[in-house]
């Protein structure tokens, strides 16, 4: 939660888990939770058999590989919506609905002879060639402008940029300052454009150059005008103006004229809502919210004749929203509701940059304030049988109660354990991000990727419907608790700096 109150220093939890892991103490409601035969009754309807059935459904064919947006995840939110409603849950959109429908723009390069970049200094005027001497970003269809060159060196103090080129020279050593969006708040004024000269390894160049050369999709309305923004390839600049980006020629007496344009396509996408209102009337106001990603990455184009060409993401993450479907139907079999709310969320637009969960954020269904915390599930049918990695367990109180239940329900056979990967920062690749970052606690049960991950090959059958089920009671048993318990979870105060203060100053900054 975002209130102070709510936020503990880490000895306090520490101790806790230290003795909840020796049995000797653990959250008031887990107590009755093992020997709760209700409680064990709901979570044995979380069956290999139900999640084969389900998942076969989601990842079959048909779905076309659910990219986003696309019939086949249209059809795979309709089906989770009818499991939802059959379950006896209410709809959770604000229309009334199943789905929360937002709007999302897609981007790629217009016509080449489109775009202009004309550098002018006291010697001469050069023209570049779009896809070779630079690349284009978009944020409206159409963008220009003209002026002056500044050369901004990242860290300085801020000149007036209004009216005006601001030119960068972007190297490993100030790459995260410019792409972590707080390149606004150092500069003053509205800038005619910017040229940000790429003077980076080939391998950062040669990413950047595949997501600027496909299709960009973002959550929203595109903008109806914007500065135009241009990486150049800093080795292919003429000798002056590298001169000049460098910082080893004088600015004075150069001007750009800069020009893009794009083709732009909007749609929209679905999330899938449903909500089983608690039943303590003092703590139904407060929300858990379990969440996966319905979506995947569609058809492949570029497969041969006759080949599998159909990403089905049967792991990824048809596990995890299978699983939601699951514990949606364990819940809300329960006699006695649990006293805080429950949101089930499956969302789309993860693959495309966690757009979904993003928008969910900012236009959700209960207010975020009142949501104590989000159990995300991504990837969790492959990899290791007796054991799953509980991403953002050291931020939080869930930490010490996930491990806890894991103790006090050895029939699970399921250890908790921390994040393997931290390189690999997948702490930011999945939606229980835009929870996080907006202050809300999170678990992300994870089992890493595998030779399939993102791959045609990512097919039912090679899915642990077992361990799956176990996961799922492992997450059911985790989200009663929470629900049941008199407090909601508190945060660590050195991770809640670190992941929301942190956040909300980088998005203070990008405005």
């Amino acid at each position: 939660m975002r209130i102070t109150g709510r936020v503990v220093g880490r000895a306090a939890w520490v101790v806790t888990l230290a003795l909840a892991a020796s049995g000797l103490a653990t959250p008031s409601s887990l107590g009755a939770q093992v020997i709760d035969a209700e409680a064990r009754a709901a979570a044995a309807t979380i069956t290999v058999d139900d999640l084969r059935e389900r998942l076969a459904i989601v990842a079959h064919d048909s779905m076309g590989g659910r990219d986003t947006p696309s019939p086949g995840l249209r059809r795979t939110a309709e089906y989770i919506a009818g499991q939802y409603e059959s379950f006896g849950l209410r709809p959770g959109a604000a229309d009334g609905g199943w789905q929360q429908e937002y709007p999302l723009t897609a981007m790629r390069a217009g016509d080449p002879a489109d775009h202009q970049v004309t550098i002018e200094g006291p010697d001469g005027e050069w023209e570049l060639e779009f896809g070779t001497d630079y690349l284009a970003q978009y944020e409206s269809a159409a963008a220009e402008g003209s002026g002056d060159v500044v050369v901004y060196e990242v860290g300085a103090d801020g000149p007036d940029v209004t009216g005006r080129i601001v030119a960068i020279r972007v190297t490993l050593d100030n790459l995260q300052q410019v792409f972590g969006g707080g390149l606004g708040a150092m500069l003053q004024g509205e800038p005619a454009g910017f040229l940000l000269s790429l003077d980076v390894p080939d391998s950062f160049l040669d990413r950047l150059r595949r997501f600027l050369d496909g299709e960009r999709t973002t959550v929203g309305e595109p903008a109806e005008s914007a500065a135009p923004v241009v990486y150049l390839v800093h080795s292919r600049l003429p000798a002056p103006v590298s001169a000049l980006l460098s910082g080893a020629a004088d600015a004075s007496g150069w001007s750009a004229a800069l020009r893009t344009r794009a083709e732009i396509r909007t749609e929209t996408a679905p999330n899938t809502i449903g909500i089983l209102d608690g039943s303590d009337p003092d703590l139904a106001g407060e929300y858990v919210v379990f969440t996966a990603h319905m979506d995947h990455l569609g058809i492949d184009d570029d497969a041969a004749p006759g080949a599998d060409s159909i990403f089905n993401g049967a792991d990824d993450d048809g596990s995890g929203t299978v699983t939601i479907v699951e514990l949606a139907e364990a819940f809300a079999s329960l006699e006695t509701r649990p006293r805080r709310s429950l949101v089930f969320l499956t969302v789309s637009g993860e693959e495309r940059g966690l757009l979904g969960s993003q928008w969910y954020s900012e236009n959700p269904a209960v207010p975020l304030e009142t949501t104590v915390a989000n159990l995300n599930m991504d990837m969790i049918g492959r990899n290791w049988s007796d054991t799953i990695v509980a991403i953002g367990k050291q931020e939080s109180t869930l930490g010490p109660l996930v491990e806890s239940i894991a103790v006090a329900h050895p029939e699970l056979e399921m250890a908790v354990i921390d994040d393997l990967w931290p390189e690999e920062s997948f702490y930011t690749r999945s939606d229980h991000y835009n929870f996080a970052r907006k202050g809300v606690p999170i678990l992300f049960f994870f089992n890493g990727v595998h030779q399939d991950y993102h791959q045609v090959s990512d097919e039912i059958e090679s899915i642990d419907y077992e361990k799956m089920s176990r996961i799922g009671k492992l997450v059911f048993y985790t989200g009663l608790a929470i629900a049941d318990d008199d407090e909601p979870p508190m945060w660590d105060a050195d991770a809640y700096a670190r992941v929301v203060e942190d956040a909300e100053a980088a998005e203070s900054d990008s405005r």
